[in-house]
């Protein structure tokens, strides 16, 4: 402050505030600081805020959302070491260190070990895509090393109960973090080759620290997992984390949950689509049957009018039995008359034959010869007349008799009883109205019901 004085002037609170804020982002633009994680809250923007402490003093810390992608969200207690600058913010002159890059104490080192590991993996060929077995479409049964008692294997069983039931599931449990677990992970792979366990392995674990997945780094697993028979999919961590294990792999998937629905997409796809033909097949099969129900019920409907324009007709409709009296009668009425003809016509024949007689008996004998011929031929004409109205006189019977049959027959088909006695009935209220349906009639009601051979007298109990 005596620097100012000397200028002989007084600063105000943003002037000061100001001066501030320059002088430390120039000079405080690239800081790495050592200390606990204490008082952790992520805000609603996404922003992490929390204080870094040692024993002796703290300091206020940012993580802007956009600097995220590179961090695990730690926790309370860690020690870490945070990269950033500081910022004064003049409006409240408040310090804030803000944070680009953020690691246990500690990864430093591991990510260093990892990355060299990484190259030398990669220059032997192990992370080649042609040295990648494929996925079967068809997984009989499934293999899962990871913890019995993680998040992992629940969230594994939880999507391949839902998209495919029926999967069989074998779990290799093995440690997922800490001493020993990447030579028990190792020892897990083999176990299921030997055994040809399953047709797929995933391989893998929650989200964690670096540290918590570096056994997924280890060689000993990378190994393994190149040495498979068996197409592994590594399922470490969240989206951000690439343990080698997931280089290494068969294919990478970037949680449990979408390893389980990789390895069931075939399973789920033939599912939807039996799904799918059985919904079409059954509302295909309800439209049906609700056409051929329409269908019913307008034949029902017709049978009934008919039925009922039928019943309407009949008492202008003789019965079977007066209309084959009229046809006989009418036959024998026409036979009469073929007899009247045929004695007509013999009564003119004879009158004829006794005139040539007379005339015979008064002619010369010199033509008795001649007369005699004459009468020879006009009986043999008569004999000829005789067969030939003897003929048309039956084969007129015979057609009027096959006439007389086709018209009874007609007539027994059309006839309102042959109707009734193939097993129909008529039902009609006490005025005479044909009943077409239950709810035409109610309780109480006294009904008619017509049948082939009679009339049958109820009253209505109950309609159902």
């Amino acid at each position: 402050m005596e620097a100012y004085d000397l200028l002989g002037r007084t600063l105000t609170v943003s002037e000061a505030n100001g001066l501030i804020h320059d002088t430390i982002d120039e000079l405080f633009y690239e800081m790495s600081i050592e200390g606990e994680i204490s008082g952790f809250r992520p805000s609603s923007t996404g922003h992490w805020y929390f204080t870094l402490k040692d024993s002796a003093a703290a300091i206020d810390c940012a993580v802007f959302r956009n600097a995220q992608h590179a961090m695990v969200m730690p926790d309370n207690g860690d020690l870490v070491v945070a990269k950033g600058s500081l910022s004064y913010y003049a409006r409240n002159g408040r310090l804030t260190f803000v944070v680009r890059e953020m690691h246990r104490k500690g990864e430093g080192r591991l990510m260093e070990i990892i990355e060299k590991r990484k190259e030398y993996y990669r220059s032997l060929g192990w992370f080649d895509e042609d040295a990648k077995k494929p996925i079967p479409e068809e997984i009989s049964r499934l293999g899962v090393i990871t913890s019995p008692t993680g998040a992992a294997i629940r969230d594994i069983l939880t999507v391949t109960k839902r998209r495919a039931p029926s999967l069989d599931i074998i779990i290799f449990p093995a440690a997922v973090q800490g001493e020993g677990a990447a030579e028990e992970i190792a020892k897990r792979i083999r176990q299921a080759n030997a055994f040809d366990a399953c047709s797929v392995l995933i391989v893998g674990r929650g989200g964690g620290s670096a540290e918590d997945l570096s056994c997924f780094s280890e060689p000993a697993v990378i190994e393994a997992i190149h040495d498979s028979a068996i197409p592994i999919i590594s399922a470490v961590g969240h989206e951000i984390d690439w343990p080698i294990s997931d280089y290494a792999a068969d294919r990478r998937a970037p949680t449990p949950s979408a390893a389980a629905e990789i390895v069931t997409e075939t399973i789920f796809r033939r599912r939807e689509r039996l799904e799918k033909a059985i919904l079409i097949a059954s509302s295909t099969m309800q439209g049906r049957l609700s056409d051929s129900r329409s269908r019913l019920r307008g034949c029902l409907y017709a049978l009934s009018s008919f039925e009922g324009h039928i019943l309407s007709l009949k008492g202008s409709i003789p019965s079977t039995d007066d209309l084959r009296r009229l046809l006989i009668l009418r036959m024998r009425n026409a036979e009469a008359r073929l007899g009247f003809s045929e004695d007509a016509a013999l009564s003119a024949m004879n009158h004829r034959i006794s005139d040539a007689w007379r005339r015979i008996r008064s002619s010369s004998e010199a033509d008795r010869a001649a007369i005699a011929a004459a009468i020879r031929e006009a009986e043999a004409g008569k004999l000829a007349a005789e067969k030939v109205m003897k003929e048309a006189v039956l084969a007129l019977i015979s057609r009027r008799q096959a006439k007389l049959e086709a018209l009874i027959r007609e007539t027994e088909a059309l006839s309102p009883l042959s109707i009734l006695q193939r097993g129909y009935s008529v039902t009609s209220a006490s005025d005479g109205r044909i009943l077409r349906s239950a709810g035409d009639a109610k309780p109480g009601d006294t009904i008619a019901t017509r049948l082939a051979d009679g009339m049958i007298e109820s009253v209505v109990k109950e309609t159902i």
